[in-house]
């Protein structure tokens, strides 16, 4: 697993303006208390895709999912900074989502994150605070929505 992200494909705009400014908002909102930037948890781990990102990223568009800007900037455990934040939600008022995080192993390798939270756009405290937030439905809820769409993935974990 490479630790750094392969840059031969290029990252979205959105994901690299989140890059950038998540890292600073984050120094200035944890002596706070708040934060903009998390560790990706481990529990979270869906599978791995063996897609590029650009392939995966029509996947998801077409199982519903929309990129999602204001998510906190995740970082895997060996320090590589998460390649798109995505969100399902039935309705933009829906009181739940789904939202992945994805990180680049290699040009043609995507390891997928998943969790159930509250929407931040109808509950954005709990969503803030990270009230229900569900691992297990989302790592369960993601994995159907990959094989009902026909996109295998392998756990490797």
């Amino acid at each position: 697993m490479a630790s750094t992200d392969d840059t031969r494909e290029p990252l979205d705009l959105t994901t690299r303006t989140r890059r950038r400014v998540l890292p600073a908002l984050h120094r200035i909102k944890e002596p706070l208390g708040g934060f903009a930037t998390c560790v990706q948890h481990p529990d979270e781990y869906v599978g791995t895709v063996d897609r590029s990102l650009s392939s995966f990223r029509s996947d998801l568009e077409a199982m519903s999912f929309a990129p999602e800007p204001v998510a906190s900037l995740k970082v895997h455990r060996d320090g590589r900074l998460s390649a798109g934040s995505w969100v399902r939600r039935r309705s933009p008022l829906s009181r739940r989502q789904l939202h992945v995080a994805l990180f680049r192993n290699s040009v043609e390798e995507i390891e997928v994150f998943a969790h159930r939270e509250y929407s931040w756009l109808r509950h954005p405290y709990r969503h803030y605070t990270a009230e229900g937030w569900d691992t297990d439905g989302g790592v369960r809820r993601m994995r159907s929505l990959l094989s009902d769409h026909g996109v295998t993935f392998s756990v490797e974990r």
